[in-house]
């Protein structure tokens, strides 16, 4: 009887060395795989840019505690021109009505005022939306989105090529 019991205990014993041994295996840290390497792009030196739509880059201007976001969501020829604006600050009321500090102009002089402001009017430290203007006229090469006394910055310049 003794024999039998050693016997089961010595089994238990071995079932519980491998059952803790399986657990103790789960707990170790699983291995990390190296870091990916993302291939790097050039930025220009004095904007943000980034790809957006046809070829489009989202240019920023920062001033006056306020950074202004750029991006051309239609930019042609024939079309009204429309550009989705974002700004943030964390200290200037951005209260300025959109329509009336804002205009468009080409590379031949022609000046475009916007047609309507497709956003939140009135204040905060972070305000986007859609600003609109007519149909771009003639054979232009490039326009360039002028935004004036945002945040006391006399006039901040956003320009792009035309396909």
């Amino acid at each position: 009887m003794k024999n039998r019991s050693f016997v089961l205990l010595v089994s238990s014993l071995t079932v519980s060395v491998f059952l803790l041994a399986g657990c103790a295996g789960s707990l170790a840290p699983t291995p990390v795989p190296p870091p990916t390497k993302v291939p790097t792009v050039a930025s220009a030196p004095a904007t943000n840019s980034q790809t957006a739509g046809p070829g489009f880059t989202v240019k920023s201007s920062e001033g006056g505690s306020v950074t202004v976001e750029v991006k051309p969501t239609v930019l042609a020829i024939g079309e009204p021109a429309v550009f989705d604006i974002a700004m943030n600050t964390h200290s200037v009321d951005l209260s300025d009505d959109m329509t009336k500090i804002a205009l468009l102009r080409d590379d031949t002089g022609k000046e475009y005022q916007p047609t309507g402001w497709d956003g939140p009017n009135g204040g905060g430290h972070h305000r986007s939306g859609t600003l609109k203007f007519p149909a771009l006229t003639g054979k232009p090469k490039s326009v360039e989105l002028v935004i004036k006394g945002l945040a006391k910055v006399p006039e901040r310049d956003f320009e792009w090529d035309l396909p």
